[in-house]
């Protein structure tokens, strides 16, 4: 923890000396396997809601976040498709318009 406060410090110049450590009581473990990314995960999304006291997960739910994680992915993923897909046919209509504009017969 002191090599961080002095990391934040040197790369970013904030004085951390101020900075309480928090160890969460009970901290959830994780149990044997592959699940290392989804407790990092769990534990970020806490941080960031500031909901460190009995952090609300455990070796157990991990099926479930697991689920609820590629469901989120999917969401983004489809969203961002459907976007892209709507700026495409906006481009083609764009392009659509200007070919009609140059078959339009010459004024002059």
């Amino acid at each position: 923890v002191e090599f961080l406060k002095e990391g934040f410090l040197e790369i970013f110049g904030l004085d951390t000396t101020e900075w309480p450590i928090v160890v969460p009581t009970p901290c959830p473990q994780q149990g044997a396997g592959d699940d290392c990314a989804l407790f990092v995960c769990k534990y970020m999304e806490c941080l960031s809601k500031k909901n460190i006291i009995g952090l609300p997960f455990s070796q157990a739910d991990m099926d479930l976040i697991r689920g609820k994680l590629a469901w989120a992915i999917i969401k983004e993923v489809n969203r961002k498709k459907a976007h892209k897909s709507s700026g495409e046919e906006a481009v083609e209509k764009i392009v659509s318009l200007l070919d009609e504009a140059y078959t339009l017969p010459s004024l002059y």
